[in-house]
């Protein structure tokens, strides 16, 4: 059975379960007047408020963990590009110049041109060959003596954590909260704006002022959880910084 028609039934369900129990002890004097204390309404208002709080704060801490998943792995990515800088220095001359270049090029490229393809939530296909450039070099490099054969074997071990942290990152790109858990965060918020105009609270400009607050609570709620669902987007995108850092530690291991 499809998750989503789980999730459907469920909703019906507590909508049955709560039309019955209304049907059987919604009885009495002061529900044909319609009077109610402030008590009892505010028992209403805290559980819907208390739903869209709960359902906020699962779509944030869901998102927030991916967000910093994203930024953790490009570090550990950033990283194993330098041990692979630093293990290409035991090779021969020629082959080590060539893993070296090859590796500069992928780090600036990643940098000036995937992170702000990320953004539109694809890699980049350029940026998959220069890094496949690597590995092709590093492969035919021909090595004789026992401390090039282990710098080779170092090189392509942190090479592969490259590779495995590369394709994390492209999973996390078009990574995001599941659809029924978008939607069951705005009803719940559109239902809390609408509950004190249902009660007839909203027949005074005092009160208009502050359903209005509500109402802009509620939607900065839901647009903050939005853009925190797409790790590589702005205003909270995962930046580049790993892979510069990494450029300057070229440049340092180099000198």
């Amino acid at each position: 059975m499809s998750a989503y028609l789980v999730s459907l039934l469920a909703i019906l369900g507590g909508i049955v379960f709560a039309l019955a129990i209304g049907k059987l002890l919604g009885r009495g004097q002061r529900v044909s007047t319609g009077e109610f204390s402030g008590q009892a309404l505010s028992l209403i208002g805290g559980v819907l408020l208390s739903s869209f709080v709960l359902l906020t704060g699962f779509q944030v801490a869901g998102s927030w963990s991916a967000l910093s998943t994203a930024r953790a792995r490009t570090y550990d990515e950033a990283r194993a590009l330098t041990d692979v800088y630093w293990a290409a220095g035991g090779l021969p001359d020629e082959g080590r110049t060539k893993v070296r270049a090859l590796l500069k090029r992928y780090t600036d490229r990643v940098v000036r041109e995937e992170f702000p393809t990320l953004a539109t939530g694809r890699t980049d296909p350029a940026s998959w060959q220069a890094l496949d450039d690597v590995r092709g070099a590093l492969n035919t490099i021909e090595v004789s003596r026992a401390d090039e054969v282990a710098a080779k074997s170092a090189a392509q071990s942190n090479l592969a954590t490259v590779y495995q942290t590369r394709a994390d990152r492209a999973a996390q790109v078009q990574a995001g909260m599941p659809v029924v858990t978008w939607l069951a965060l705005l009803v719940a918020g559109c239902f809390l704006i609408a509950f004190p105009a249902i009660l007839g609270l909203a027949d005074h400009p005092r009160n208009v002022v502050g359903l209005c607050f509500v109402g802009a609570a509620v939607a900065f709620a839901v647009c903050l959880t939005a853009q925190l669902n797409h790790p590589f987007r702005q205003p909270f995108a995962v930046r580049p910084t790993a892979f510069s850092f990494a450029e300057t530690r070229f440049h340092q291991m180099d000198g």
